[in-house]
């Protein structure tokens, strides 16, 4: 072969060796990747989901929203573990955040870890008085077993809502059902009322219980009933 061709042909070869290279190293553009995962996740295909939300993750590690995300997937597969340790990381950066804690929490509560949940929720309740940590305070602690502790909880909630809505006294009123409590489950229930007699879940509940409701039924929650103070 003449010395040119042959070198025309090295040329080549070695062009189209640099471009196979190249092609074999490209990555996805990450909102693809983001996208493919959520849509994974969407469509219950949490092991997918896990592939792709994962390699966004180690693309960008600080997406903490990811991490949420890819967390979320870890629970749908029932691995809590793994997703314990994306979200404390999310946690870490946003420790106000509701859904991260609430991903935590119910992380948490599958891998056993009940102390850990317990010392968890009763800090950031202490941390940050707000009427959503004394609910999810009191409903784990009631997923736990412990009713003084989640009566405690709730009757928290309802002082620092102040009567403005209907979520701490529907909680009241459930924690007293699941404990055969139907005198103090009918007064929140009638607290519940007052605060949005419209509400067709509450209206519901009462009507399942026997009781009608109506202006009379209504008790205006300015205060707890005997034994809650």
């Amino acid at each position: 072969m003449p010395l040119p061709v042959l070198r025309y042909a090295l040329a080549a070869t070695c062009a189209l060796a640099l471009v196979g290279l190249v092609g074999c190293s490209t990555e996805r553009p990450l909102h693809t990747v983001k996208a493919d995962g959520e849509f994974a996740y969407k469509n219950g295909q949490y092991e997918k989901a896990k592939v792709d939300l994962g390699e966004y993750v180690r693309r960008r590690p600080e997406a903490v929203d990811v991490r949420y995300e890819l967390a979320r997937a870890y629970l749908a597969s029932n691995e809590p573990m793994p997703a314990i340790e994306h979200l404390n990381v999310a946690l870490d950066v946003e420790p106000l955040n509701d859904n991260f804690l609430d991903a935590q929490a119910e992380a948490m509560f599958k891998a056993g870890q009940r102390e850990a949940l317990s010392a968890l929720l009763s800090r950031s309740a202490a941390e940050r008085g707000r009427v959503s940590d004394y609910l999810r305070l009191g409903s784990y602690s009631a997923k736990m077993g412990n009713a003084d502790e989640a009566q405690q909880a709730y009757v928290t909630a309802a002082k620092l809502d102040n009567g403005r809505t209907v979520g701490p006294q529907r909680a009241l009123a459930d924690f007293y059902g699941s404990v055969k409590d139907r005198s103090r489950q009918v007064t929140h229930l009638r607290m519940a009322y007052a605060i949005d007699p419209n509400n067709e879940d509450t209206n519901k509940e009462i009507r399942r219980l026997g009781e009608v409701p109506g202006p009379s039924f209504a008790i205006v929650p300015d205060s707890l009933t005997p034994g809650e103070r």
